[in-house]
């Protein structure tokens, strides 16, 4: 890490492809004092450069070369210190890059001299002018434990959502009563939305957000396992739910609901996910025969439709009947989808692959795209199937869900699929 402060070349050093050797020592002062921009900056890439070298050109006029010094592993602090301040923001943006990365390597202990000068680098880039700047640092520090709280505290409260998400969703350093208070202070939808995200969310957190009374970041704790949602606050969200459909699915596929909380989502959430309320607390006969009662109930008024069963059909039955009707096939599948019907979903993969429960299961729950991807292909399914149930089943999203080729078809060979299958017996 002295390296780091002073430039010194005892440590060996990476080098950067297509730069070529780092020439002598007169040629390259000769090269930094006269040579064209396009040398400059090839010299100022190597990171065995000597230290004042490098500490001349972050002053240098043309900001490509100060981009190179701002990336540069080797470059003194001394020099970082210079560049945190530069005109160019790209120049900013590169150190940011650098400084973020290098800054959560450090130990206190080594170097006072070192953590000091570092820090100060990384506290002028927390509080660039440009909001980029600031979620650079804001990205590479999200889950860092051993930078100040205060520059983390600094960015969680930026105004832009693209500085505060990262820290206020991952940060180790943020307290309960950290949060408490930046919640009181106000903020936007997307910056409370990550607070729900967070980890093992505690209670008083929870309450601050439900208290707000955002859409988005209710449905976040809800799908949020790791949140932890008392039974005062689960009957607040409940009351609140008939109206937020968007709310259903993850209450009904929330694990230990109250008995009351399931009560009472089950006067108006849909048929699906009835019939999912039901399968989840089957070993609750008493609550059972409750939830049973209250569609028979909702089936007299109406509100489920004459041709629900009064017992909620299970899923394996309604996909058996399909199947020996020659009824089962993408069109229902997708409905079911739309319909937030899981169990539907994955008990006719069941049936059109022909493999056990627990294989498709393991499939479904393995976060791999590429597993999910197989079983579809193998119940004959389409690659546009396949990332609807990549989304919906296997909750993939970005650049983890696979997608189909430009003519629509599937990105894997058949003995590449044909493997992902067998590798799950």
């Amino acid at each position: 890490m002295l390296n780091w402060v002073f430039g010194t070349k005892t440590k060996k050093r990476r080098k950067k492809p297509g730069i070529g050797q780092k020439p002598a020592y007169e040629k390259a002062r000769k090269i930094a004092s006269s040579g064209t921009v396009s040398e400059r900056q090839k010299l100022a890439a190597h990171e065995d450069l000597e230290p004042e070298i490098l500490y001349f050109f972050a002053t240098d006029d043309a900001p490509e070369v100060r981009r190179e010094v701002a990336e540069n592993r080797g470059t003194p602090l001394q020099a970082d210190i210079i560049l945190s301040k530069d005109p160019d923001e790209e120049v900013r943006c590169e150190l940011a890059f650098k400084i973020g990365r290098l800054v959560p390597e450090l130990d206190p202990e080594e170097n006072e001299q070192l953590t000091e000068m570092a820090l100060e680098v990384l506290e002028i880039l927390a509080n660039d002018e440009l909001p980029r700047v600031r979620a650079i640092i804001a990205e590479e520090l999200k889950s860092a434990s051993n930078v100040p709280k205060r520059i983390v505290r600094h960015l969680a409260e930026d105004l832009e959502d693209i500085v505060s998400v990262p820290i206020l969703e991952y940060s180790p350093l943020l307290s309960e009563a950290d949060l408490l208070e930046i919640i009181a202070r106000g903020m936007k939808a997307r910056a409370l939305v990550a607070v729900a995200k967070r980890r093992n969310v505690s209670e008083p957190v929870v309450d601050a957000v439900v208290a707000k009374k955002d859409k988005e970041s209710t449905k976040a704790l809800l799908e949020n396992a790791t949140s932890v949602i008392s039974e005062r606050t689960f009957d607040k969200i409940s009351e609140e739910a008939e109206d937020n459909n968007e709310w259903h699915n993850a209450m009904v596929y929330r694990d230990g609901l109250p008995v009351r909380t399931v009560m009472r989502i089950a006067t108006f959430v849909s048929a699906a996910l009835m019939e999912r309320l039901i399968e989840k607390n089957s070993r609750q006969k008493d609550l059972v025969e409750k939830l049973r009662k209250t569609v028979r109930e909702r089936i007299e008024k109406g509100e489920l439709g004459e041709d629900v069963d009064d017992g909620v059909k299970p899923a394996i039955e309604r996909v058996e009947e399909d199947h020996k009707k020659g009824l089962l096939n993408e069109e229902l599948i997708d409905k079911a989808l739309v319909e937030s019907d899981t169990s539907y979903v994955r008990y006719a993969l069941i049936q059109l692959a022909e493999l056990p429960k627990d294989t498709v299961s393991k499939m479904l729950n393995t976060g791999s795209s590429k597993a999910i991807t197989a079983l579809v292909w193998k119940a004959g399914l389409s690659m546009s199937m396949a990332v609807k149930i990549q989304e919906k089943i296997g909750r993939l999203s970005g650049k983890k869900v696979m997608r189909p080729t430009s003519d629509g078809g599937y990105p894997l060979t058949k003995d590449d699929l044909d493997w992902y299958m067998e590798s799950f017996f």
